[in-house]
């Protein structure tokens, strides 16, 4: 059962489908479930009392303390310390139980796969990762997967039964009801594979399919690190992706791929991309392109030690990202120049959707997270529309290397219903 929403929401128990109703719900105006809601405040901001909780979400105590009841009752939350808040009585703190529930964030790349366990106060509990597919078939990645997930599961001693689901980040364009996806990458056996299905099979567990740049945005958003409601998101990994939240609601568009800032034109006649077109800002500033600008110069090549195979691709550009910061003039030539570019298309961005916060994330911005920052927040500074209303902000995710898969952790905890009987039982 999912909880209808309304301005006001009581908190309800299905106990013939044995589900307890706390799965977000979306309408036309990206209003979601009072649960949901509150989940996400403690998992945010917590501890927070049932007065605070009314307060952030707009809603009367009583919703609070029904909603809260039905918390306490399935073992999702617990009341900790008293507070003295204000005059009267010490009010109750309430905090997510950690253990009650867990979830599996899994993002593939081409050049990686990354898995992560986050518990149910979205707390990173272990991490490993693997080769990327490369020429690997489906069913030969998920093998690989699946095997790197039991060795996960196994080491941290988290019980199968307490796992709500998988959350599975990759590339787009996706059917994400079908779990497929709609390109032919990294090899054509890959388009319309069925991934989630035989994931899920294969695991025992749901699986849930999401954009690799809207899952960092929902991880950013879930555990309140962004201070907007509407904000958005500069992913780079070998390529570049961008997602944006509105309302606190993400956008995907129709096949989940929205905001694909890989093929906004800022060059036109330069490199040709695969799309056809030619100066996208993917071909002419991911770090596929740096890095192999980099390698291309023999003298840096040798002195920085790079690789130069895609496969070598992210760790090519992490050697330029520490020689810039190490006031190397030529690597930072290079990465100066393809923020600067980055900077154009997340005008373009700003312009579009209204928006005055920028989050930069993914694995590329592991050490040149700052530098990126700076060329990037001086061109929306001067070029973007409306930077006389509100000044821009870019900001540096704090995990970008595993923003993605924790993302997709949190989704499947903001999604996922816990069974009624297995929440009892933890309660218990």
């Amino acid at each position: 059962m999912i909880v209808s929403d309304k301005s006001e929401v009581n908190a309800r128990v299905s106990a013939g489908n044995g589900i307890l109703a706390l799965a977000p719900v979306t309408n036309g105006g990206g209003i979601e479930s009072t649960p949901m809601r509150i989940l996400d405040l403690l998992r945010a901001e917590q501890p927070l009392s049932r007065v605070e909780l009314a307060n952030r979400l707009g809603v009367t105590q009583a919703t609070v303390t029904n909603v809260v009841k039905l918390l306490l009752e399935g073992g999702l939350v617990h009341e900790g310390m008293r507070a003295q808040l204000s005059r009267g009585a010490p009010r109750r703190l309430l905090e997510l139980v950690p253990d009650a529930w867990y979830a599996i964030g899994v993002q593939i790349d081409s050049t990686t796969m990354t898995v992560v366990i986050s518990d149910y106060a979205g707390n990173r509990v272990a991490a490993t990762s693997l080769r990327g597919p490369g020429d690997l078939s489906p069913e030969a990645a998920i093998a690989e997967l699946v095997d790197h997930i039991e060795d996960l599961l196994e080491s941290t001693a988290i019980p199968r039964h307490r796992i709500l689901g998988v959350g599975l980040v990759t590339y787009g364009p996706q059917d994400r009801p079908r779990g497929m996806l709609l390109t032919p990458q990294p090899t054509p056996e890959w388009y319309e594979f069925p991934l989630t299905s035989r994931l899920g099979e294969a695991l025992g567990l749901p699986v849930l399919l999401e954009n690799d740049a809207t899952a960092a945005a929902i991880g950013e958003q879930a555990l309140g690190v962004v201070p907007s409601a509407s904000f958005g998101v500069l992913f780079l990994s070998t390529g570049v992706g961008g997602a944006v939240v509105i309302d606190g609601a993400p956008y995907r568009g129709r096949s989940s791929n929205a905001v694909e800032l890989d093929h906004v034109i800022i060059r036109p006649g330069g490199r040709e991309c695969l799309c056809g077109a030619r100066g996208c800002v993917g071909v002419e500033a991911q770090p596929m392109t740096v890095s192999a600008l980099g390698f291309a110069d023999p003298e840096i090549a040798a002195r920085l030690d790079l690789r130069g195979s895609p496969e070598e691709c992210l760790a090519d550009f992490e050697r330029l990202a520490r020689a810039a910061r190490g006031a190397d003039s030529v690597a930072a030539d290079l990465l100066e120049k393809s923020a600067d570019d980055l900077g154009l298309a997340a005008v373009t961005m700003f312009n579009l959707f209204d928006i005055d916060t920028l989050v930069l994330t993914g694995p590329a911005f592991r050490t040149a997270g700052p530098l990126y920052q700076q060329r990037i927040e001086a061109i929306l500074r001067r070029y973007s529309a409306n930077r006389d209303l509100t000044e821009p902000r870019v900001l540096v995710s704090a995990n970008p290397e595993l923003d993605a898969p924790m993302g997709g952790a949190l989704q499947v905890l903001r999604t996922v219903s816990p069974p009624l009987e297995r929440s009892a039982a933890l309660a218990a």
